[in-house]
Parts: C-alpha cells; sequence; structure tokens
C-alpha cells in the first residue's frame, strides 16, 4: 500500500491498488505548487492514517471549486478534491509526498494546460496531451480504444458556456 507524509510528518495518507490514471498539470495553480505529477486515485481506495490536514478552497479559472488538504505545520499540500467532473469522486494526490519516491520513475500518462507547458519542458512522449478546454490535441500514440476514459470524462468536464 503506498504511502506518504507531509515535510514534518504530521499528515500521513495511504492509498490501496494503482492511480486511476498519472498526470501533470500545466494550469496556474499546480504550477505553482511544484507541477509534480498527480496520482489520481478513487476516494473508496484513499486512507487519511494520522492527522487532520486544514483545507484551502480556491474558485478555478473556470469557475469550479478546488481544495487543497495541506499540513498547517508545514504547510506541504497532499492532495487536491474537486474541480473539473472529469475528476469527481478522485483525490489528486501530490507525487512528491509518497513515501517511495521510486514511483515517480513512470512517467504521466495525461499531460493537461499543455499550452501552459514551460518552453523548457519538452512534452511527455507516449502521454496524452490534453489543452485548457480538455480537449485531447496529441493522442500519445494510444488507440482509440484507450482513450476512452480520458474522453468520456473530460467530455463532461465543461459546458460551452465555460470554455
Amino acid at each position: 500500500m503506498p504511502t506518504g507524509t507531509c515535510i514534518c510528518g504530521a499528515i500521513k495518507i495511504a492509498y490501496t491498488g494503482s492511480p486511476t490514471y498519472i498526470a501533470l498539470c500545466h494550469c496556474n495553480d499546480d504550477r505553482k505548487m511544484s507541477n509534480v505529477a498527480t496520482y489520481q486515485v478513487p476516494e473508496e481506495a484513499f486512507t487519511l492514517a494520522a492527522g487532520e490536514p486544514r483545507v484551502y478552497t480556491m474558485v478555478s479559472d473556470f469557475g469550479r471549486e478546488i481544495r487543497s488538504h495541506f499540513c498547517a505545520t508545514c504547510g506541504t499540500t497532499l492532495y487536491r478534491t474537486g474541480g473539473t467532473p472529469n475528476v469527481k469522486g478522485m483525490i489528486g494526490i501530490r507525487a512528491g509526498v509518497l513515501d517511495d519516491q521510486s514511483i515517480l520513475d513512470e512517467s504521466p500518462k495525461i499531460e493537461v494546460f499543455v499550452e501552459r507547458r514551460p518552453k523548457w519542458m519538452g512534452k511527455i512522449e507516449g502521454a496524452v496531451q490534453l489543452n485548457a478546454k480538455y480537449e485531447i490535441v496529441d493522442e500519445g500514440g494510444r488507440e482509440s480504444r484507450e482513450l476512452t476514459w480520458v474522453v468520456s470524462r473530460s467530455s463532461q468536464s465543461r459546458p460551452d458556456d465555460e470554455l
């Protein structure tokens, strides 16, 4: 069972199974939080093993609430909830808090807000590339059937009036 902690160790998290997907998002708030991959796991696979994080709620660029769960002592953001409907029922664990850092050897399978990717950073080969509207701009070499989850979840992400 993968586990993680904040820098000071006051808050501990764990999850079972494998992440539904691993993503790297280049939106402004993710960039401010470190631009490290996010491991999306179902709520039912997630455990808050120790401590009680504080929660900061913000409104995204598209008017949706996103909640950052962080340690009040050291300030580490451990995970996020909320956001677009394509992550409903998911916990977005910040990869940098995981205890076994070898898990970071697996490349993200999805890259989001690719038009905001820093110029010095190349695209992740083999990853599905999504723009800020969650539209697929590059399939990352995957077959259409492999994109079903991304497309079905992202197509419900924003009504036209929010694009």
